[in-house]
């Protein structure tokens, strides 16, 4: 008999062990609303390593990539006056071994079109550069080049087409 009873403690305090574990968890799911998000909360690093995680590049133009850090580079090859940007990740190869450019930019109220003609300046300059060095397909990668806005981001996508689509997929779930 107090086999069972200490048996039937052991299960009840288990049990109840494990309602309190399921109470913490909507707890957590609580303070991760994504009503709350914010852009200041976005870590655009994050969006672009994942959005380059997912292509399906080859390795030379992988290893070719290069994250634009430099603000006077930016300025001249990408035109863009930084005074309109808050935040970006800017990437893109090297141009040996194909094109896969990724910019995301957070940009200050008002100034999305300015940013985005920026874009559309350095999409012509690849344009150009891969007109007659066209390894990779970069000619039409470069052509088909999308660059878009989705809230305070403007976003230009240079890659293959379903990279296009696995990288907006990959933004959008980063934006509520």
């Amino acid at each position: 008999m107090k086999r069972k009873i200490l048996v039937f403690a052991c299960v009840f305090v288990f049990a109840a062990l494990a309602l309190c574990g399921c109470g913490s968890s909507s707890e957590i799911e609580e303070e991760i609303n994504p009503g709350e998000f914010s852009y200041e909360m976005l870590d655009i690093s994050i969006v672009v390593d994942e959005i380059y995680d997912s292509l399906e590049i080859s390795e030379y133009t992988k290893e070719s990539v290069i994250k634009a850090t430099d603000e006077t580079f930016i300025e001249e090859q990408y035109y863009l006056d930084l005074k309109n940007v808050i935040s970006y990740d800017i990437r893109y190869a090297k141009g040996n071994y194909g094109a896969a450019d990724v910019a995301v930019i957070r940009v200050k109220e008002g100034k999305a079109g300015e940013v985005m003609d920026s874009l559309e300046n350095r999409k012509d300059d690849r344009i150009t550069e891969f007109r007659n060095y066209d390894v990779y397909d970069s000619y039409d990668i470069a052509f088909n080049a999308e660059i878009y806005q989705e809230g305070e981001l403007v976003v230009m996508l240079m890659l293959s087409e379903d990279d296009k689509a696995k990288a907006k997929e990959i933004v959008n779930n980063y934006i509520p």
